[in-house]
């Protein structure tokens, strides 16, 4: 018997890609335009889940580590909307995140740079 993927309380659907559950529907079409994006050599690497440590309480998984043509590293987030946890989240992002976070909305992309690299 499959076990039922079960929606999350923000109503986002696990999405199985590659043998890989993914959060959402959104989150794993991200990680299928990762492999497109570096099949043809626009990114070199990419690493899903990946925990940063904000502060001494505050560690948040990113969904993604992404290393681009040039060797710039950066970080790539999946949201289906802005939730209250996510704007704290944000503020963190902003203050301690040791390098850029793309954001990716369904309807947009935001720019989270951080104070100090």
């Amino acid at each position: 018997m499959i076990p039922l993927m079960r929606r999350n309380k923000y109503n986002a659907r696990p999405t199985e890609y590659r043998g890989w559950l993914f959060g959402s529907k959104l989150e794993a079409e991200q990680a299928a335009e990762l492999d497109v994006l570096q099949g043809c050599g626009k990114i070199r690497w990419w690493l899903r889940q990946v925990p940063l440590d904000l502060t001494e309480d505050d560690r948040y998984k990113l969904d993604f580590l992404v290393c681009d043509d040039v060797g710039n590293v950066y970080g790539l987030e999946t949201k289906g909307y802005e939730t209250p946890s996510w704007k704290r989240t944000k503020k963190l992002l902003m203050k301690y995140a040791p390098f850029e976070i793309k954001v990716v909305f369904k309807n947009k992309t935001i720019l989270i740079e951080p104070e100090c690299t």
